[in-house]
């Protein structure tokens, strides 16, 4: 162990003019060295106190930022559930517009105009045993024996717009006459029913149905889709009763009539 008993500092002016001694014993030693220890301690505490509090000042600047950024989305997030009510709103009035105001069935999707006997009651699309052959809501964007581009005969059903993926269900029981696809109908099903009525399901995605299946009202036999000469996914529904083309829209309030041009199914365009 090493002792301080015989040592002695001189400390000397630059200039030489004045000096002094200190003896250091075993005592000043210690004590300088406990000061110096207090220095070291103390200057380390104050370091990390520094730290500490320099990064809980960053931590809470984060914390700001994070608030504000979250602030601001919450403001988007408003702004575009105001901007969506809107459109949705104008959505209704296109529907309404292009329906005409149809009553809508509990599938969500507007059911059809009254026919001349006037509009249709619940009872009566019971009696009839038709069902609307959407579950996704849709709405009527041509009708049956319009002109545009269907040709001279006018169109030969009614085209249902809906998005891709839609169930596409029988209106009533019967057996799948064919099912395929066919370069105007897309993917198609063709389902014959009672009392010489058909009915055909064009432009689908995918087809659950096969040609000889039964099927029973409502039962999905296919998903729709945007298949053969199609523009948009939509639903083209076209029947006929003994070979003749009829308005679906009419054959669904319960009145079935012969298409006026007197030409079957497989003559007319698309």
């Amino acid at each position: 162990m090493t002792r301080f008993d015989n040592w002695t500092v001189h400390l000397v002016r630059k200039d030489g003019l004045e000096s002094h001694t200190v003896n250091l014993g075993q005592r000043r030693v210690t004590l300088f060295a406990a000061g110096a220890v207090l220095v070291l301690l103390g200057v380390g505490v104050s370091a990390g106190m520094y730290w500490a509090a320099r990064e809980e000042s960053e931590a809470t600047e984060n914390l700001r930022a994070e608030v504000a950024d979250l602030q601001s989305e919450r403001a988007r997030v408003v702004d575009l559930a105001s901007r969506l009510e809107e459109v949705e709103a104008g959505y209704s009035r296109l529907q309404s517009a292009i329906t005409g105001g149809r009553p809508v069935a509990e599938s969500g999707a507007p059911l059809p105009v009254a026919g001349p006997s006037g509009p249709a009651t619940g009872p009566e699309l019971v009696a009839t045993g038709l069902a609307w052959p959407l579950a996704q809501r849709g709405f009527v964007t041509r009708t049956f024996g319009s002109r545009g581009d269907a040709g001279p005969s006018g169109h030969t059903g009614v085209d249902i717009a809906v998005p891709t993926g839609s169930y596409v269900r029988a209106i009533r029981a019967g057996r799948v006459e064919s099912a395929g696809e066919d370069p105007v109908y897309g993917m198609f099903v063709r389902i014959a029913h009672a009392d010489g009525l058909t009915s055909l399901y064009g432009h689908n995605s995918w087809l659950f149905a096969s040609e000889g299946d039964s099927v029973e009202r409502l039962q999905v036999v296919a998903l729709s889709g945007n298949t053969g000469r199609s523009t948009a996914p939509h639903l083209h529904l076209e029947l006929s009763q003994e070979g003749s083309l009829v308005d679906p829209l009419v054959h669904v309030t319960g009145e079935v009539v012969p298409a006026t041009t007197g030409t079957n199914e497989e003559s007319q365009p698309r």
